[in-house]
């Protein structure tokens, strides 16, 4: 058994080796309704889903640190001339402070890329969406802004 656990783990850990060698990054700051985050993403870590970790402080709910990760689908929307990015997702959190908490969330977003104004890496995304809490249970809502550097 432990053999098999070794070698699942040696694959895995391969396998996302290559993915993020063949994808872009990002990492960027947001505010909103819950609270404040510092984040990094992947690109096309799987079959164009982008996979993006969050570390931040929570200033609604149960007040505290939190930490979460969001998987991120690019939608082929039609936007004209704008240079817009548009994607949904989801993810699971847990705050950390007088309390604790654990919820998920869905969510659709919208980046503007900068490039317009000589700042090609650098977007302003906006994410809004319904939450779920289990712990406490409760039903929810997320909006984040927030600017986001590609390289």
């Amino acid at each position: 058994m432990r053999k098999l656990i070794i070698s699942l783990l040696a694959v895995a850990v391969l396998g996302a080796g290559s993915a993020f060698a063949q994808s872009g990054y990002w990492a960027g700051v947001s505010a909103g309704y819950p609270g404040a985050v510092v984040h990094f993403g992947v690109e096309n870590v799987f079959a164009g889903l982008d996979i993006r970790a969050n570390i931040g402080y929570q200033y609604i709910g149960v007040p505290g640190f939190s930490l979460g990760a969001d998987v991120l689908y690019g939608l082929a929307v039609d936007t004209g001339t704008l240079p817009l990015d548009t994607y949904v997702g989801g993810g699971i959190g847990i705050g950390i402070g007088t309390g604790m908490s654990i919820g998920a969330g869905v969510f659709g977003g919208v980046e503007y890329r900068l490039g317009e104004i000589g700042l090609p890496e650098g977007g302003v995304f906006l994410e809004i969406g319904p939450s779920f809490s289990f712990t406490p249970f409760a039903f929810g809502f997320l909006g984040r802004l927030g600017f986001n550097y590609h390289f």
